[in-house]
């Protein structure tokens, strides 16, 4: 087993042993029904007892306890902020109003949202930035990467730091000196990861500055992925889904509730809820 399924392997035998806790009660959003993400459901029923949460449409769903609202993304936060449930998995209502609702009625914003993806070869990394309008500058980088890495080590992982450029070592060499137009735009990339590489070393963390190499690093077991910013992000995200990639995780950390968030083009979210029941035990005294 690679260096890479050993880490992930310990953290998915930690996630099953601490949703075996106990059951916890949750919400997810569903804005209309749904056979597979439905089915998904079901099949982890035995973790949490789940509350759907939606407007009228999903009132013909059997099997789940439902609240019904005209304006789901308002009542699912309300729920979570008002300490209804444990915890929610945002689902199929929209991220953008949810999580602004939220925010508005506890006064809370996350320090970071890392996606913990699965390519379709089966391997498993943390992605951050994702969200376009996200990190920009290379202080929003440096502090992703650190709270994601100081986040696998509460989970008794070893986090592997790969920051990623617009441009390769051997082009930069070439043309380091340029600082005008495109080059110069891509050429402060490679300067900004050797700084977040630097810093984050001096922190005690490994990291490395792969360039645009993104398949040699996760060939090399790297564990968590720094793209330039959150629009390249962004994409490498939705490719890794559109070729049968999936997303394990989402949590918006650094808030005092557990929420989980996710794309809402996913169908299965049998690990969501496993991984959400565990966060909530593991805060449990």
């Amino acid at each position: 087993m690679s260096m890479q399924g050993k880490i992930f392997g310990t953290f998915s035998k930690k996630v099953e042993k601490l949703a075996k806790k106990g059951k916890v009660h949750i919400a997810f959003g569903l804005i209309s029904p749904d056979k597979e993400i439905l089915a998904s459901l079901r099949s982890v029923k035995k973790y949490a007892d789940i509350t759907l949460v939606g407007p009228s449409a999903i009132k013909s769903v059997k099997g789940f306890k439902k609240v019904i609202a005209a304006n789901p993304e308002e009542r699912i936060a309300s729920m979570l902020a008002h300490d209804e449930v444990q915890g929610v998995v945002r689902g199929t209502v929209d991220d953008f109003q949810t999580y602004a609702a939220y925010t508005r009625m506890t006064g809370e914003k996350e320090t970071i949202n890392p996606a913990l993806v699965e390519t379709p070869q089966g391997k498993m990394f943390f992605l951050s930035p994702c969200s376009n309008p996200e990190a920009w500058g290379k202080e929003d980088r440096l502090f992703i990467a650190e709270n994601i890495a100081k986040f696998m080590k509460s989970w008794e992982m070893d986090p592997l730091v790969a920051l990623y450029t617009g441009v390769r070592h051997e082009t930069y060499k070439r043309r380091k000196k340029q600082v005008e137009g495109v080059t110069g735009i891509l050429n402060k990339t490679y300067a900004d990861a050797e700084w977040i590489v630097g810093k984050l070393a001096k922190k005690g963390y490994h990291a490395k500055n792969f360039s645009i190499e993104l398949d040699t690093a996760v060939g090399e077991g790297y564990n968590i992925h720094i793209p330039v910013n959150g629009m390249v992000g962004n994409q490498i995200f939705r490719v890794i889904l559109f070729c049968g990639g999936k997303i394990l995780a989402a949590p918006r950390l650094g808030l005092s509730r557990c929420y989980e968030d996710n794309s809402r083009t996913e169908k299965d979210f049998a690990f969501h809820v496993k991984w959400l029941t565990a966060w909530i035990n593991q805060g449990k005294k």
